[in-house]
């Protein structure tokens, strides 16, 4: 899958820029468990919070947000990854 940006990160501006509407993606407070996930886009909200993106092999779009949490950065639990370390288009699963 081929993306017209390179940064994960990005304000809420470049998303728009890019066509990125995360008001289509299912607002979770966990991934899915055992599925594929693509990584999409890290949205900002406010610089405590990041709208992080992510898509199944299906198309379906799930927003998790993710907020500062101490030492440990913008960490999603379930994937034992700092949001703002992930790459556009890296494949990820809660199993790993």
């Amino acid at each position: 899958m081929l993306f017209p940006h390179e940064r994960f990160t990005m304000s809420f501006r470049q998303a728009l820029d890019f066509g990125i509407d995360y008001r289509d993606f299912e607002n979770v407070r966990c991934l899915p468990k055992d599925v594929l996930l693509i990584a999409i886009a890290g949205v900002w909200g406010e610089y405590s919070d990041i709208r992080c993106l992510f898509m199944d092999a299906e198309g379906n779009g799930y927003l998790r947000n993710i907020q500062k949490w101490g030492d440990k950065g913008f960490l999603i639990r379930e994937l034992g990854l700092d949001a703002k370390a992930i790459e556009v288009g890296q494949i990820v699963n809660t199993n790993t």
